[in-house]
């Protein structure tokens, strides 16, 4: 005999709730109960929760079918459980197998958990190419900012290889941009606000709520260190700098510890202490974001942080805040100091050298010239450190030996000896492809450790043309993509002005399991 409750639900983005209640009693003897939640935390409507009461104990497997299954499963023998499903299809009355083994037999059935669709403003995806066996395994997650006037309402999602879309918070409850969204090694996932740090399980269930000091505001990137501590690129309520005899307030200049276990900030450090302020070749915003801090990536093998900066190039600073090095073109470089006292940052910037370790000349150093061997990153993103020591960067590209003739963007990995203040680089991806990879802002670039493939995410692709973003793995033996997604954007604020929070963007990407 089979019973079933009736189905209630609501809108996607309130809480939506599904009960269904299945009595077995069958020739293997097992009698159960199952009972269905759809979007038990309300943030994640393409998932649910089965729990599941037996007479006998069991383990059980469940697996969501459809032309890319999703499975979950648990080994302990128990009597009552509860078990996570994850990558529901949208507006679908999906079908879920539920194994139950215990010791003597095995009983398998099918529930049925219908779906609201997605929201009419998300993406469509398009999977241009897609060779399986080559390609690292995992679904694909965006760390994607929907348009919302002036502001952004960001929902990270996962979407399958055919391109449909398993898995998605909600986080429009912030109120404003939350990001980047990315999984820490306890297989949860972080946000960040500009003052709150939020922790969720892939189910969407809140598992911690940080609140900063109010005198920093988190900008553009979280990253967890190796004990599980934090470390943010943040600005501050109190930072002025002063330019040309003008006193200006500035932001998104300074990195802070904060330490999860004692739930404070417990060190600090002011990039301007390293950088020229004043340098405004790059720098086409307002004038207090001299830097723009974008990214950090930590060095275990020396504790020493990389800084990506989009107006000024990449840094890396020692823990005991020294500078090491600068890596961008030779141009207009002073002192350091906020007001411009500090000591002279020329002899930290890295000579560019060719395979045989001879220096390019002064023009390609100035970054007036480019040579079919070598350039600077241009407003980077994301530098990530290889296994080989090597950094690999996402390069936008804009302004690139300042003028708008030479629109490319790529990933590309450089080789760097501190000891001789040299850089060479030694591989490139996106060059060739021109405008068609070409994004002046965001976008990532990731090594992908199982297949040594990079990931390079484009994340803001003619805007004023077909806006879009697209999503590359390359192999770097050959430089053949054997993963491609271009990702159609429905910018929500048509006719509006142009300028932050106006327009959708994709800020990261990454290729990530889709698991509780």
């Amino acid at each position: 005999m089979w019973t079933k409750t009736p189905l209630f639900k609501t809108s996607i983005f309130s809480f939506i709730f599904l009960s269904l209640f299945f009595i077995g009693c069958n020739n293997s003897g097992l009698n159960y109960s199952i009972e269905t939640s759809l979007n038990p935390n309300k943030i994640s409507p393409l998932t649910a929760t089965l729990k599941i009461n037996i007479d006998k104990p069991c383990s059980v497997h469940i697996k969501v079918l459809g032309d890319i299954p999703v499975e979950q499963s648990i080994e302990d023998y128990k009597t009552d459980t509860t078990i996570s499903v994850l990558g529901l299809y949208p507006n679908k009355l999906n079908k879920v197998e539920v194994t139950l083994d215990f010791d003597g037999g095995q009983q398998v059935d099918i529930i049925e958990i219908q779906t609201e669709d997605i929201p009419a403003y998300f993406p469509s995806i398009r999977v241009n190419k897609l060779e399986k066996d080559k390609m690292e395994p995992g679904m694909h997650a965006m760390d994607i900012h929907f348009a919302n006037f002036g502001k952004f309402r960001s929902a990270p999602i996962i979407f399958d290889d055919l391109g449909n879309i398993r898995w998605y918070l909600d986080l429009s409850f912030h109120g404003a941009m939350v990001g980047p969204f990315q999984k820490i090694k306890n297989g949860n996932i972080l946000v960040a606000g500009r003052r709150t740090i939020y922790e969720f399980d892939m189910m969407g269930k809140q598992i911690d709520k940080t609140l900063i000091d109010n005198n920093f505001g988190i900008h553009h990137d979280v990253l967890e260190l190796p004990n599980g501590d934090l470390l943010l690129c943040v600005g501050t309520r109190d930072a002025y700098i002063e330019v040309d005899g003008k006193t200006i307030l500035s932001d998104s200049d300074f990195m802070i510890h904060y330490d999860r276990k004692q739930s404070k900030v417990v060190k600090k450090w002011d990039l301007a202490d390293h950088l020229d302020v004043s340098r405004d070749d790059l720098n086409f915003f307002r004038g207090g974001d001299w830097l723009h801090m974008n990214a950090l990536e930590f060095d275990p093998r020396d504790s020493t942080i990389i800084v990506s900066g989009r107006n000024q190039g990449l840094l890396k600073v020692s823990w005991d805040d020294k500078l090491k090095w600068i890596m961008s073109p030779k141009q207009n470089w002073g002192t350091s100091g906020r007001k411009g006292k500090g000591y002279e940052t020329k002899p930290y910037l890295l000579t560019a050298v060719n395979n045989n370790g001879i220096p390019y000349d002064k023009n390609v150093q100035t970054g007036h010239k480019s040579t079919d061997d070598f350039d600077f990153p241009w407003g980077p993103h994301a530098p990530y450190l290889l296994p080989n020591g090597n950094i690999i960067v996402f390069d936008n590209g804009p302004f690139r030996n300042y003028n708008n003739e030479n629109n490319y963007s790529r990933a590309v990995e450089y080789e760097i000896n501190e000891s001789e203040k040299t850089f060479k680089q030694v591989w490139q991806y996106g060059k060739e492809r021109g405008v068609e990879l070409f994004s002046s802002i965001v976008s990532d670039v990731d090594y992908l450790p199982k297949t040594k493939n990079i990931l390079m995410t484009s994340g803001f692709v003619s805007p004023k043309n077909i806006h879009r973003a697209k999503i590359v793995e390359v192999s770097p033996k050959d430089n053949l993509e054997v993963f491609e997604a271009t990702v159609f954007f429905k910018s929500t604020n048509k006719g509006s002005k142009s300028g932050w929070g106006q327009t959708d963007i994709l800020y990261r990407s990454e290729r990530m399991e889709l698991k509780n």
